[in-house]
């Protein structure tokens, strides 16, 4: 198998596309638990993540954020510079929220004043938020892949129940 030499490292041609999986921290690649390591240092040199929710999220986001911040905080792969991403991703979970009960109230779809069938917008709506929590929880590392990929699973301080935490919310 052919490698190649980036930035002083080598890399093996047939993984050079893949992402890092920082979980899976192999005796035989020292550099794996090295970058994970240089990881979190790098996070505690950053300013904390906060716990407390910004005041402008509304009730749904605002309980998200209370209940899954100290959990990220706890994984110590989050930093303030993640706050944005995060606060999107609250901003989101409301958003579907408000869908989600605008569709359970009038249906997926209605009749308009001419009697013809339309699509509620909320499926429209949900479908995007949808989309954009899975996108933004991987970004967080919420997800269990990306989480896979930041964290040491075997470690029992890095466990995160999200199943547990989302069913506070419905999900």
């Amino acid at each position: 198998m052919k490698s190649f030499c980036k930035g002083g490292r080598v890399l093996n041609t047939r993984n050079a596309g893949r992402k890092r999986n920082l979980a899976v921290v192999d005796k035989n690649k020292p550099d794996q638990a090295v970058h994970k390591n240089n990881l979190i240092k790098q996070n505690n040199k950053q300013e904390p993540f906060p716990v407390e929710p910004p005041r402008h999220l509304n009730k749904d986001a605002r309980s998200l954020w209370k209940s899954l911040a100290p959990e990220l905080i706890k994984m110590g792969l989050v930093t303030k510079s993640d706050q944005t991403n995060f606060e999107m991703f609250c901003t989101q979970y409301q958003e579907y929220r408000e869908a989600y009960a605008a569709i359970k109230k009038h249906g997926t779809i209605y009749k308009d004043s001419n009697g013809n069938l339309r699509k509620n917008p909320a499926v429209n709506v949900l479908d995007t938020c949808t989309k954009n929590i899975r996108s933004l929880g991987m970004v967080l590392g919420i997800d269990f892949n990306s989480r896979s990929q930041l964290i040491d699973t075997k470690s029992e301080d890095n466990n995160i129940d999200i199943n547990e935490a989302m069913k506070a919310f419905g999900g």
